[in-house]
Order: C-alpha cells, then structure tokens, then sequence
C-alpha cells in the first residue's frame, strides 16, 4: 500500500521538500505557466543556473553543478505503462543541457558499487511513443545497487499497481544532500556529487505517499519501510 491521507503525505512532502531546499509553487506562490506533469505546481527554490527541461512526459529541473536533476515531476496513467524488456537503455546526450555525466562516468559507477539508474522509469512511458526519453542523461542518477535494486524498483511497481487500479498518479522525485557526503562520487573528471538518499511523492484522487530512499539501503529493504510522515 502507498496511500496516505492528505495531510499526512502534505506533512511528508514539506519535510522532504524542505530537506531537498525546495518549495512548492503551488502551495503558496504564483505559477505563471501551468506544467501539467505538476500536481499543484512545480517544485521552486532551485538555483537560477538550473535547467528546466519540460518534455512530453516528464519536466526536470537540472543541476549542472551536482550533474544531477533537483526535482523530476512525471503522470502515470494506465494507458502509459506498457512492456520494456525489449526497449534499449543506452543514454542519451542531452542536446539541451550538455554539461552531465558521460555514459562513460555511469559505466564506471561499479568501480564504487554503483549504477546508473533513471529518476523516472522506462516502465512506466513504454506504452507511448516518448519512452525513449528517460533515456537521456538528465534523467540519469547514481544509485548503489541495492537501493536501485531493492526498495527503488519495489516503488517504482507499487506505483504502476496503484495506476492499474485508480488509472493515474502523480510521482515527484529528486536527490537528497546531506551536510555530508555518505556515498562516494563516481571515478569522473566532470565535478560533480552523487546524492546521498532520494524522496519520492506519490499523489492520486488527493491521497498519497511520501518515501526517503537512503542509498545504503540493502537490496531486501521494503519501501514501505522508508515512508515518511
């Protein structure tokens, strides 16, 4: 189950939010553009060098110095998931923010335990034509395995569940800096820092969740264990 009353998962995504630095424009600033991928509107408190990167399933806000997108906001619908055990991963260089990691930085992500995983999941877009676009590097972040593995992909199916029976949600997901760094960085020439948890927000029909997903979290760690109030 990933349901939580209103308030509780508001309580969550503030705490998250503000652990992350940002605000939600929607809960008390003026929007001057609707971006529908937002429920209530999009994340704000990002630097201005960031990238806002708005593509037909998904918006992101990109962060060249941590080479990491600081807020990814993405709808699942049932008519959006489909089959991907036949579509290719390879990333992609993004034309509109070329500062990011290589695919080659990613390769080298074993050398610390670690892989390339994508803030929003080709599962979920295989159903359309765009599902090539989760494959860009904006989308792309360092995960250990067994996060990526473990309570990660768990969310990311109890998401598509939740579709399945309520016909769509709203996700809003992003990294999670700490004072200090408890991962190491990837074996790259480009400056950048690897996120040391993630939050992840699941809205639908006015109901939700709010998740922390720390990195060292172990591959048989439950997401519902990382819920957050």
């Amino acid at each position: 189950m990933i349901y939580r009353g209103t308030n509780c998962v508001r309580l969550g995504l503030f705490f998250l939010l503000t652990f992350s630095g940002l605000v939600l424009s929607g809960y008390g600033a003026a929007q001057s553009y609707k971006i529908t991928h937002c429920y209530q509107g999009c994340p704000e408190g990002t630097s201005d060098s960031n990238h806002l990167v708005i593509r037909p399933i998904y918006t992101l806000s990109y962060n060249t110095n941590r080479k990491s997108a600081d807020w990814v906001a993405y709808k699942v619908s049932v008519a959006s998931i489909g089959i991907a055990s036949s579509l290719p991963r390879l990333p992609r260089i993004d034309s509109f923010v070329p500062d990011t990691l290589t695919g080659n930085d990613f390769l080298r992500a074993e050398i610390v335990g670690m892989v390339r995983s994508q803030y929003v999941p080709i599962v979920d877009f295989a159903g359309t034509p765009y599902w090539n676009e989760v494959n860009y590097l904006t989308n792309s972040v360092a995960q250990t395995k067994g996060l990526a593995q473990g309570a990660w992909n768990g969310l990311d199916w109890a998401v598509r569940n939740l579709v399945n029976r309520e016909g769509e949600a709203y996700v809003l997901t992003g990294p999670i800096f700490k004072t200090e760094p408890t991962v190491s960085n990837l074996p790259a020439d480009a400056p950048h820092r690897v996120p040391d948890a993630f939050f992840k927000i699941i809205i639908t029909r006015g109901l939700g969740a709010a998740f922390m997903l720390e990195q060292d979290s172990p591959i048989y760690l439950h997401h519902c264990e990382q819920r957050t109030s």
